[in-house]
């Protein structure tokens, strides 16, 4: 199985993001995983800073790929020692598969990280102005929809009254034709706040970066030193990469540790980094394992949210409070809550921020029954659905309602963003948004999450022949994605998400 390390780093137009701070420490897979730390021998690996274990490919690695092999985990070191005494790959296979991992990750740090000359920032302007226009656009849709809604339910009311169809017709007329042309208005306001088709616009930005970057990369010469980098697009680093992905050396063994290398990694004119968000369910890293065993570091929440931001544990504690003081005040009141009720569900977590609806809904320290999980996920599911419909309000645009989708879970926290339910829901909101362009002629513009495992559910979904966007409801196609074969192993466990699977129809 092929796949892309593009998504450590997601090579996008957002290039003014930068990684966010993080300690050497993964006490997040720690406190949240089911890995525990392996005691090894160690001994230097050639050309590396780390311990390794003393194994013939430890030994025979050297440049960057030992220092690859050197961040790798315990779990990982194993795998591809393993493939080479059965036989399965040779020593300089792996060293240029190694090789091929390492390029795709410095590159994609660089296309984070580099800096921004005049050109890059008016393209960075005009695809920001293009994002800027569509949200108020959503926005403005929504409330076209909320205005209008009264003069819809009064006529649905009417015709369940009488049955009359033409006056149905008729008390629906002008209010049809006055929601096609404010529509209407909505959209040229977006197309000349942009300047022109905001979806051409933002396509030509990312298409800019891309290319920008990869040009910028390829002047640093990074694939002139003996045992570095390899060439961009190298075919005998792809075929030998390739191969490990083949045998099971998927990303969840190695992406912890490939972040820590290309962070480590000094860039001609950028230097060295800091490592951004760790996947939980990712094995770790070499330096995760050496922290797990007694160093001193922050708590997992304290190092992944970074100063002045809440940890998920403080949100979670401030959620239970704020939860409790609703249901103590609604029962003085004589009204006990019945949280199965949308409405009141709605209004008992309608203060509540993404993030910290998502502390509920995924029982975050323990601290919340199943009934306020399931409710607190059956809000977050219709705000989801309302963002969709805003964008598509007769139900006439499906790609647009997807799109809005994948923008809607886009602005989710770190911590949903690490979840298996959310990174299903991107994967199959994005494939819906390139299926439903496609199937009107259309070519979609690229929304690519900086997720491996979104990159990996969203394959598979190209790859099933029988998958359409209108089968993307509640677990169907979870189901469908837990029979492939590149699914079976070594992807966060998905089952327990068939249990709350969120409906993207449409």
């Amino acid at each position: 199985m092929s796949t892309s390390i593009d998504a450590l780093f997601g090579a996008t137009s957002a290039a003014t993001a930068k990684w966010k701070p993080i300690s050497a420490s993964a006490a997040s897979a720690a406190s949240e995983g089911s890995w525990k730390p392996v005691a090894a021998t160690p001994a230097k690996a050639a050309g590396a800073g780390d311990s390794v274990e003393v194994t013939g490919l430890a030994k025979s690695l050297t440049g960057v790929a030992g220092k690859v092999f050197a961040a790798l985990g315990s779990k990982a070191r194993a795998m591809l020692d393993g493939f080479v005494k059965s036989g399965q790959m040779t020593e300089d296979e792996v060293a240029l598969g190694l090789r091929s991992l390492a390029t795709d990750a410095v590159r994609g740090r660089f296309m984070h990280e580099r800096a921004h000359d005049e050109e890059d920032k008016a393209w960075a302007e005009k695809s920001a102005t293009a994002e800027k226009a569509f949200r108020r656009k959503m926005d403005r849709m929504g409330a076209l929809m909320g205005g209008m809604e009264g003069e819809r339910m009064a006529a649905h009311a009417a015709f369940e009254a009488d049955g009359d169809q033409q006056a149905f017709q008729a008390r629906m007329q002008p209010v049809n034709e006055r929601f096609r042309a404010e529509a209407a208005a909505i959209d040229k306001e977006e197309w000349d706040a942009v300047g022109g088709d905001p979806n051409e616009v933002r396509t030509a930005a990312m298409n800019h970066f891309l290319k920008k970057g990869m040009t910028e990369f390829a002047k640093l010469g990074l694939d002139k030193e003996e045992g570095g980098l390899l060439k961009q697009n190298d075919e005998k680093g792809k075929a030998a990469a390739d191969k490990m992905f083949d045998l099971g050396f998927i990303p969840k063994t190695f992406r912890n540790g490939l972040a820590q290398f290309a962070a480590d990694f000094d860039i001609p004119g950028i230097g060295r980094g800091t490592v951004g968000q760790m996947l939980p369910e990712s094995d770790p890293s070499a330096a995760e394992e050496a922290a797990a065993t007694g160093t001193a570091a922050p708590t997992a929440a304290e190092a992944a949210a970074g100063p002045g931001v809440k940890t998920f544990a403080t949100v979670a504690e401030e959620a239970r409070t704020a939860l409790d003081a609703s249901l103590a005040s609604l029962a003085k009141a004589g009204k006990p809550a019945s949280l199965s009720d949308p409405q009141q569900a709605d209004a008992l977590f309608g203060a509540f921020d993404r993030r910290s609806l998502f502390a509920v809904a995924s029982n975050s320290g323990g601290k919340f029954s199943k009934e306020e999980q399931k409710a607190a996920q059956s809000v977050m599911a219709r705000q989801q659905e309302q963002a969709m419909k805003a964008a598509d309000p007769t139900g006439s645009n499906p790609a647009a309602a997807y799109r809005a989708g994948v923008l809607f879970l886009d602005q989710a926290g770190e911590e949903e963003k690490a979840s298996a339910g959310w990174s299903v829901q991107r994967a199959a909101a994005q494939f819906g948004y390139e299926s439903a362009m496609r199937r009107k002629g259309a070519e979609p513009d690229r929304l690519e999450s900086g997720s491996d495992l979104v990159r990996m559910l969203k394959g598979a979904l190209d790859t099933s022949k029988d998958m359409e966007a209108k089968g993307l409801s509640g677990a169907d196609y979870v189901q469908k994605l837990l029979k492939m074969p590149a699914f079976r192993d070594g992807v966060p466990d998905l089952n327990d998400y068939l249990k709350n699977a969120v409906s993207l129809k449409v």
